[in-house]
């Protein structure tokens, strides 16, 4: 294989399972002939494209989505610690950033560092920004724009040196999962006007509809969800990130993000089930806390109790059987602690008063009182001669839970 850099060590091959993709893209290109010229398509000699065939090496899912979750998970903490937000933006089409990175397929492509993953730099998303504040924000008049560039940029002219630093953070924006990559191909015709002196009269460099067209494949992103996040530099400016939202989403929707935004590329819109599933966290966070908050009143308030009757008072908050009697009168419940009341030497009383409280409570009056109570009298239906019917006033396993309570109550 002719790889130059490496030509003296044992490069890799290909793209091993788990191995950073960026880092082969970048580092690793081996698509020359012996003379160090890029591999052209020959259909003689059976040889593909060689800037095609190396982009196709990386067209598959990647990332990570633990190792993602994890650095969503430690962005959102600094985001919220900072007092700042994060919104999800789902690519209209395809997603291509980097492709001004020197490389030798031509175009080159934005890799994070450390994720594998294609990104888009903070720096980016304020210039994003910044060119939806000078170009087409019309609400503000010509002074309060330039105020609004030196408090969000430190600048209003982005030629000039910075006074100061900007109210604002801008951070990565980072797909929300394992991103997926295709090989794009463009086709310019008139590459000789492009690339020669444009006022030459040469045919093959005129722009005309004559030209043979070249492909030039490219990598980019399909279908992706960016998470952006913006922080205020201190607290007292996070009044603007609203306004700062706001200026990003219609720089996603009508100027678009990374590349050949000219050809469809790149233009976001606001993912809303984000903000709603962080928010139904939150409360799920609330909730839990609330949850300990209680479990722990209540290990403190039965602390001097026994071990087992710890366990019992703790498990009969938890599912709470003062409300739920479904739970209460389950195998874990009710019929559960009867058999490990009865395999005790010495009697639990707290256990035993708070049980026959709960069933005082959950069945019907009398059972434990008074187990032998007349049977119960039904009334045939309408139309039918008038006969009493007799109908036990408990079940026969109900007649058996209680015997095992006035077992228990007998025993010392």
């Amino acid at each position: 294989m002719n790889t130059p850099l490496y030509q003296q060590h044992k490069a890799p091959h290909k793209l091993e399972q788990g191995s950073h993709a960026g880092l082969w893209f970048e580092r690793f290109f081996n698509q020359y002939e012996a003379n160090w010229e890029i591999i052209k398509e020959n259909p003689k000699l059976k040889k593909k494209d060689g800037k095609k065939a190396w982009i196709d090496t990386v067209t598959d899912t990647h990332g990570e989505r633990k190792q993602l979750e994890q650095f969503q998970n430690r962005q959102e903490t600094l985001i919220s610690a900072l007092k700042g937000q994060s919104q999800r933006y789902q690519t209209d089409w395809n997603f291509v950033s980097g492709m001004g990175n020197p490389h030798p397929v031509e175009n080159g492509f934005s890799w994070h560092p450390t994720l594998a993953v294609p990104y888009l730099a903070g720096s980016a998303v304020k210039g994003l920004v910044r060119a939806w504040v000078e170009m087409n924000d019309d609400a503000l008049s010509d002074d309060e724009k330039d105020a609004r560039l030196i408090s969000w940029f430190g600048t209003a002219d982005k030629e000039d040196a910075a006074e100061k630093t900007g109210d604002l953070i801008f951070f990565d924006a980072i797909p929300d999962k394992p991103a997926t990559l295709v090989c794009d191909i463009m086709t310019p015709h008139m590459g000789g006007w492009y690339q020669n002196d444009k006022g030459s009269s040469k045919s093959g460099d005129i722009p005309a509809d004559w030209h043979e067209p070249t492909p030039i494949p490219f990598l980019a992103v399909k279908n992706a969800r960016f998470i952006f996040s913006i922080a205020p530099r201190g607290e007292d400016k996070n009044n603007q990130l609203t306004q700062v939202f706001e200026a990003l989403e219609n720089a996603l929707q009508w100027l678009g993000a990374g590349a050949k935004t000219a050809a469809g590329y790149g233009y976001m819109s606001h993912d809303i089930s984000f903000e709603q599933a962080k928010l139904e966290k939150q409360a799920e966070q609330e909730r839990a806390i609330e949850q300990q908050r209680k479990d722990d009143e209540v290990a403190e308030k039965n602390k001097n109790r026994s071990p087992l009757a710890q366990e019992y008072f703790i498990a009969a908050h938890k599912q709470d059987w003062d409300t739920n009697k479904d739970l209460f009168m389950h195998t874990n419940g009710l019929d559960a602690w009867l058999d490990k009341l009865e395999q005790q030497e010495e009697n639990e009383k707290d256990i035993l008063e708070d049980l026959i409280r709960l069933i005082n409570k959950h069945y019907k009056a009398g059972l434990l009182d008074d187990p032998e109570k007349p049977e119960q009298k039904i009334q045939p239906g309408k139309g039918k001669k008038k006969k009493e019917k007799k109908k036990p006033a408990f079940k026969e396993n109900q007649l058996k839970m209680a015997a095992r309570v006035r077992a228990l109550q007998a025993k010392p």
